[in-house]
């Protein structure tokens, strides 16, 4: 079996997860994990399935066929990372340009890995202003210390909040 993994991009439309799935399901593939979403119109999505080795090749030009998708196979290299934990963070504040990326930065910079990542923007009655949240899954290397994380992340800006949690499940679903 190959592991692989698909990203799709397109404007969105009804029966396009459908039709991603048949086409999974007709070269003998086993859809495993899939974040999709549907912004500004378009839709954006990552699956990971597992195929018989005989089966990539079709299935890449069946997916290609797919009418008005952009698609991306990879191949799971399976490389084996060192021990780490995993952590929830959550990242708060006024919204302004250059938050994900100084956190994502900063992220980087202590050899942290982003799981995922989810975003969003909504307005604060009370306050006047729009804020910005951004939900993280991070895999923190085994020597590298929470709280450490957590003071590199606050010193970036006064009107961040940084709040972390251990996930309710440490299983990939």
């Amino acid at each position: 079996m190959k592991h692989l993994v698909i990203t799709v991009i397109g404007q969105d439309r009804p029966g396009l997860v459908g039709a991603l799935s048949d086409t999974v399901y007709q070269h003998k593939g086993n859809w495993l994990g899939s974040s999709m979403s549907k912004l500004a119109g378009q839709f954006a999505g990552i699956l990971q399935v597992d195929i018989p080795e005989e089966s990539v090749k079709p299935l890449r030009q069946a997916m290609s066929k797919l009418d008005g998708l952009n698609i991306h196979i990879a191949e799971d290299t399976k490389i084996t990372a060192p021990p780490a934990q995993l952590q929830q963070l959550t990242v708060t504040g006024n919204d302004r340009s250059g938050i994900v990326k100084e956190v994502t930065t900063r992220l980087g910079e202590l050899g942290i890995n982003i799981h995922k990542l989810k975003t969003d923007t909504h307005s604060a009655p009370n306050w006047g202003y729009p804020i910005f949240t951004a939900w993280f899954e991070l895999e923190i290397p085994a020597e590298v210390a929470v709280s450490t994380v957590q003071q590199q992340l606050e010193s970036l800006a006064d009107d961040l909040t940084i709040d972390f949690e251990e996930p309710e499940s440490s299983e990939a679903h």
